[in-house]
């Protein structure tokens, strides 16, 4: 064809963050687009819950959670896939060559991945597959390091997979330059252990490297490209980027210490849209749409160095009486722990789950995660929410009426190495940017409102394509001519 789509997953990152980044960065290269580009802001319409593993599946499907039911990561099956598929695979269907990066939920990896121009699951994925086999080694890397960093950045690198990469590196696509910037800033490290927060900043500079070679190879009609490492540094650090925000502000020297760590992420999103907007510039049949499902804003916030949460499923789901291969982990955030319970066991996961007492707090069925103790469960799914800040309470928890010391439970502190939880959330408006041919371009800050459920309405349309009667959007996108 000669219409085409990059899609680049920005998420959460909200106009606020940058429209502050091109004020203090006039010369960055998302300061320039945003002089040339169509400007929508967004808003996602789901009702349930909250979070990018339910808005993403909101804007790829074009119906929200009520609908799709997508409320945690690694749930969705196969009777939701042939109801509802994601944007990649209706245009595959229809005949378009397409390329994923790491879209949330890719890991329900279809059939026919290999006929993909490349195919490579999102980075919470339970297994390793990627197309093509050059990869591969990347995604075992990425995946250890997810797991291994999954609330703290791992003070570690794991040398076996890191190893398979650097022996892949020529064939996959990382560059001598992301190379030098990466090894420079270990190098930092070992200076200032403080530093270890910015290698979350630093691996999608590895994925842009080896997305942009598979992109210029196969040159797909539409692929997509997720990075989450500025809402991570949101979450964090907001209290410490926009202090305005808060009317008990945090810590000053707290303040100090963290205000550049968003605006430095964000410098890491700004090479790669460099390299992003040159791609589009030398190759016109191209659209560049960079969209973020919702956004972050402020919440209350204060000092915390560790909480009390799951830190052993294994000992955790042995004190509801399920046996080891009667049920196996999926992946999740921390705090968030999740898992599949066989059907068999199930009733007797859900009785234990529904006793769990920790100090004088009472475990509460809710959708999202909801403070300091909550649980969900579909169909043997369980996402298990424990989160108790500065836990100062007894060494014991109840579980089917018994008392039990917080090891036996598998419950455990964890720290908090930025001294904070979090000082931003989820909020349902997001940002979305449209560059290209024919995209008809607006005045600063002009930005009509849109929701994410018109997005894939949008792109099938862009395609010629009409958009099935399930979807509730409207094609109200401009994608150019």
């Amino acid at each position: 064809m000669d219409r085409k789509i990059l899609l680049i997953e920005l998420n959460e990152v909200p106009y606020s963050v940058i429209d502050s980044y091109c004020r203090e960065r006039p010369q960055s290269a998302l300061a320039g687009l945003l002089t040339r580009c169509a400007q929508y802001q967004t808003v996602t319409e789901d009702k349930l819950t909250l979070d990018p593993w339910t808005s993403w599946p909101t804007l790829h499907r074009g119906v929200n959670d009520e609908n799709h039911h997508i409320l945690h990561l690694g749930q969705v099956d196969e009777e939701t896939d042939r109801r509802f598929p994601p944007i990649w695979r209706m245009l595959k269907e229809r005949g378009l060559d397409v390329g994923v990066f790491g879209s949330l939920h890719s890991s329900c990896v279809p059939a026919d991945a290999h006929e993909y121009d490349f195919y490579l699951p999102d980075y919470f994925d339970s297994k390793v597959f990627a197309h093509p086999h050059s990869l591969r080694a990347f995604q075992e890397l990425n995946l250890t390091m997810t797991r291994q960093s999954a609330r703290n950045v791992a003070r570690k690198l794991p040398v076996t997979a890191f190893a398979k990469f650097l022996a892949t590196a020529p064939i996959s696509g990382l560059t001598l330059s992301t190379v030098g910037e990466s090894a420079a800033h270990l190098i930092r490290e070992t200076f200032d252990r403080s530093l270890r927060i910015r290698r979350r900043a630093y691996q999608p500079l590895v994925m842009a490297d080896l997305f942009l070679r598979q992109l210029k190879l196969t040159q797909p009609d539409f692929a997509t490209f997720y990075t989450n490492h500025v809402a991570a540094a949101m979450h964090r650090y907001w209290g410490a980027a926009f202090p305005e925000d808060y009317g008990q502000p945090l810590d000053g020297e707290w303040i100090r210490k963290y205000a550049g760590e968003i605006n430095f992420a964000m410098d890491k999103f700004d090479a790669i849209l460099a390299r992003l907007i040159d791609f589009v510039d030398s190759h016109p049949s191209y659209n560049l749409v960079i969209a973020s499902s919702m956004g972050q804003a402020a919440i209350p916030a204060e000092q915390t160095f560790e909480f009390l949460t799951i830190t052993d499923i294994d000992r955790f789901m042995t004190s509801l009486g399920i046996p080891a291969g009667a049920w196996e982990p999926k992946p999740a955030m921390v705090p968030v722990q999740c898992v599949l319970v066989h059907e068999q066991y199930r009733e007797a996961a859900l009785a234990g789950v529904q006793s769990l007492v920790v100090g004088d707090v009472h475990i509460k069925h809710e959708k999202s995660p909801v403070l300091p103790l909550s649980y969900n469960e579909r169909d043997g799914f369980f996402q298990l929410f424990v989160q108790f800040d500065s836990y100062q309470g007894p060494d014991s928890a109840l579980m089917r009426g018994k008392s039990m010391r917080l090891a036996e439970v598998g419950l455990g502190k964890m720290a908090h190495e930025d001294g904070v939880n979090c000082t931003a959330q989820h909020v349902p408006t997001g940002s979305l940017l449209v560059y290209g041919a024919g995209v008809p371009t607006r005045g600063a800050g002009q930005r009509d409102t849109i929701s994410t459920l018109d997005i894939a309405p949008s792109i099938l349309n862009f395609f010629g394509f009409e958009r099935p009667a399930y979807m509730r959007g409207t094609p109200s996108m401009k994608l150019g001519a």
